[in-house]
């Protein structure tokens, strides 16, 4: 898609540039990934104080 668009502008794409744009593709999905795994994480430990806390609580 990048490349399209590159090409679209009018600038010339040889293999490294084309291979730079493919590493950041790559790099950019990974953090993606990191960022929703986080998110889930920090979710979970929510649920999981909560849970902890309401247990506390029943047996005061």
């Amino acid at each position: 898609m990048r490349q399209k668009f590159l090409r679209d502008l009018g600038i010339d794409l040889d293999g490294s540039t084309e291979d730079l744009l493919q590493q950041f593709d790559l790099n950019g999905f990974m953090d993606e990934i990191s960022d929703n795994r986080l998110k889930e994480e920090d979710k979970k430990v929510e649920e999981l104080s909560k849970k902890i806390e309401e247990e506390e609580n029943n047996n005061k």
